[in-house]
């Protein structure tokens, strides 16, 4: 578990720094470049420190049972999440809307898997994540801001195609990633991957 909380920590701190108003101080003494360059290698060891302890991790104890309907909420709330995240790098009607598509992406996606598990581990993974979205979430919207352009019909498109493609596969592969069947018909299969 210590391998997961570290990762968590490093990965949720290096994206905390700018709400926290450490972004600034420290460009302003490593300079642009170095920043960036600190900020990825940081993100990625986070995330790379995240994936290996929640293997380590899995399965951890129980703390609760989450009710069936947990799951259903789930399973509509990610192909949501991932049309949000897809949006963001388009110029869509769905990132001019809501402003911060991916953090409300990343919002809805830890939110749902955090309502659905019961597990130590994914408490931890998930509630971290759902804190840190929030936070920005409530940050970004409090500061305000807009994009320049409204947004164009392809685009909003290419995200539903894109997320609601990538959530059936996941949903489908669910098991062989993460040891948990979302689809009945794709809970019989190879042996899980965590």
């Amino acid at each position: 578990m210590g391998v997961l909380i570290t990762g968590l920590v490093i990965f949720i701190g290096v994206h905390l720094t700018r709400v926290l108003g450490i972004k600034a101080l420290m460009v302003k003494v490593t300079g642009e470049a170095l920043f960036a360059i600190f900020y990825s290698v940081l993100s990625t060891i986070g995330l790379t420190l995240i994936i290996y302890g929640q293997i380590l991790a899995h399965p951890s104890v129980t703390i609760w049972q989450p009710p069936a309907w947990t799951r259903t909420v789930a399973l509509v709330a990610v192909p949501i999440s991932l049309v949000l995240i897809f949006a963001t790098y388009l110029p869509s009607h769905i990132r001019s809307i809501t402003r911060h598509p991916m953090t409300l992406g990343v919002f809805l996606w830890s939110g749902s898997h955090l309502l659905a598990n019961g597990e130590l581990a994914s408490i931890i993974l998930f509630g971290a994540f759902a804190g840190w979205s929030l936070i920005l979430l409530i940050e970004g919207y409090w500061t305000g801001g807009h994009f320049a352009r409204p947004g164009v019909l392809w685009a909003d498109l290419t995200a539903l195609l894109v997320g609601v493609s990538a959530s059936a596969l996941l949903a489908y592969f669910h098991m062989q990633f993460f040891g948990v069947a979302v689809v009945e018909f794709a809970s019989n299969r190879a042996a899980p991957g965590i």
